[in-house]
Order: C-alpha cells, then structure tokens, then sequence
C-alpha cells in the first residue's frame, strides 16, 4: 500500500486478520515454518474454510509469505518458477488431535506479494481483497507489510470494479460487481450462485472496510448507506476496456499456473480434477496417460471440462 495509505482502513484489517483459527490451521502454519525455515515471513490462511472457521472438510487454502523463495525452496529452478510465474503451489497434510489435516498452499516472496496489489491481473488483489487471516507473522514490522497489503488489496478490488458500476450502488451490489469480474477475468470452476454466496459470507469484512476504502477511492461519494460514482463517460469505457484485458491476461495465466501445479503438487492433477467437480459439478476420470504426461494430457482433459461447462 502507498506510504499515503489510511492508517483506518490498516488499523480495521490489523484486527480482522486475528479471526480465531481452528487447531488444524495452526498446525499446518507452524509445520510450514518448520519446513521452510527462518526466511517464512508470515503465513495466511483464507478461503471457504476459512470464512466458515472449519478444518474438517476438503483442503485448506494457505499463503506462505517468505523473505527469499530460493532460500525458502532449496532449488534454482523452483525459485525461478516462483518469481516468473507466481505462486508456487504445493501440498501438506499432517495428523492432528487424531485426524488428518490437509492443506493446498502457495509461496511467495513478502515484498512481491506486495507488489502485486497494484498489478494489472486481478489473481492477486482479487483474493485478498476478500477475508483473511493471519496465522503467523515474525515480527510486527511484517505484520504491517502484510495488512498494508491487504488494506491496497481492497483498494484495489473496489476501485477497479468502479467503471463496472451503475451511477449509485449500495455495497452488496460493489462487491458483488468486484467480484463478479473477478472471477470472470480467470477460468473459474464455479457453481451459479458462487459469487452471491461469497458476498454473503463476507459481509463482516465489506461491511467493516467498505466505508474506509471509499473515501479513497476518486469518483465516489458516500450518501448514507449508498454510494454515487463521478466518472466520465471516457473513464468507463477506458475502465471496461481494462477488464477485456485483464480478463484475456488472467485466463492464460491461470492456464500456464494449472500445468505448474500439476508439477509441484503431489497429487496435482486429482487435485486440479477434484477441485473442478467440487465447484461445478463435473466429474472427469484421469488417465494413466494424464498421470505420466500432465503436460501433454492436461489439454484434452482441459477442453473436455470447457464443453462439459466445467468452467468458462
């Protein structure tokens, strides 16, 4: 965030970042440090499971922040993969209090995770605009740097959501709007209904920072509990055209992360099969030909899902 940032809209999601966290997510924050080492910075945890506090179903989603990926990973190649193409992405499971725990999680480097909140692609802003906790930080002074992070994250998803908006919006309808393009801009295995249902669960945060964030953003009034845009009609379509882009930009990404990830997550293409049907609802069997050669095989599965609806 800006060194002119709000020391409000920081101060609001310093506390919301200390959401209780279930045991398991503790645990997995703790051994993330343990195989990683001194240069983890902070670890968040964020998504559905997060949102509902809940540790018992499917795979949580975690965020390992590091001073230095190649410190962090042990390998040139891996470290190159993650500063060319982040995140990288890997899995962790582990018992606790008697069951097993799992983990999808992503790494970065603190200072690009930053960086990224103001990027043109929405992958990053896009997810930590929304809910999130902080399950460890090694000092305050990373503590800042991440909900300094954060608090640009929600900049940043409001406001480019702006030349989406009609004249006067109430907050459900912006961050139902922000979202919404969002998803649209990457290839999203969503059911219909997914992006209501997040703004839903999201309504302790919207509703905590909307009214912080708003007064920063140009071209917004506040009337009450509304908001009136003041945009030329030049910004709108300037803005419109900038969600074209980055909707082209997002899902080639989101290609070349998914053939990644199928080769630095164990599992990675039953994962990537699994995560599909979950959100979508179609089912696609892997091939022993798909398990040998992910990279050969991913684009005929991949097509498949596209016909079937399994995202757009």
């Amino acid at each position: 965030m800006s060194a002119g940032a709000p020391d409000a809209l920081v101060n609001a999601i310093d506390h919301l970042v200390d959401a209780p966290a279930p045991a398991g997510a503790q645990a997995l924050a703790q051994a993330l440090c343990a195989r990683h080492g001194a240069t983890v910075a902070a670890v968040l945890f964020y998504g559905s499971n997060f949102r509902r506090a809940d540790d018992r179903e499917g795979l949580l989603d975690l965020y390992v922040l590091v001073d230095d990926c190649r410190a962090a990973l042990g390998g040139r190649l891996s470290a190159l993969a993650c500063r060319l193409l982040p995140p990288n992405v890997y899995y962790l499971e582990l018992p606790v209090e008697g069951r097993i725990v799992r983990c999808k999680y992503a790494l970065l480097e603190l200072t690009a995770f930053g960086r990224y909140m103001t990027a043109r692609q929405s992958y990053f802003w896009g997810r930590f605009g929304q809910a999130s906790g902080l399950l460890y930080a090694r000092d305050n002074a990373v503590r800042q740097q991440v909900t300094q992070a954060l608090a640009q994250a929600v900049l940043s998803l409001l406001g480019r959501a702006l030349p989406l908006l009609p004249d006067e919006v109430d907050e459900t309808g912006w961050w139902q709007t922000a979202l919404a393009a969002c998803y649209g801009a990457e290839l999203r295995p969503e059911r219909p209904g997914a992006v209501e249902a997040l703004v839903r669960d999201l309504a302790p945060w919207r509703k905590r920072l909307t009214p912080l964030a708003a007064p920063r953003l140009a071209g917004v009034s506040t009337q009450q509990d509304r908001y009136r845009l003041h945009l030329t009609a030049g910004q709108c379509r300037a803005g419109r055209v900038g969600w074209v882009g980055r909707s082209l930009l997002g899902k080639t990404l989101n290609v070349a992360r998914l053939l990644k990830a199928a080769f630095t997550f164990s599992g990675g293409i039953d994962y990537l099969l699994w995560k599909v049907e979950r959100h979508s609802g179609v089912r696609v069997e892997p091939t022993p030909f798909l398990r040998r050669h992910p990279l050969l095989g991913i684009w005929g599965v991949a097509w498949r899902l596209w016909r079937r609806g399994g995202f757009r």
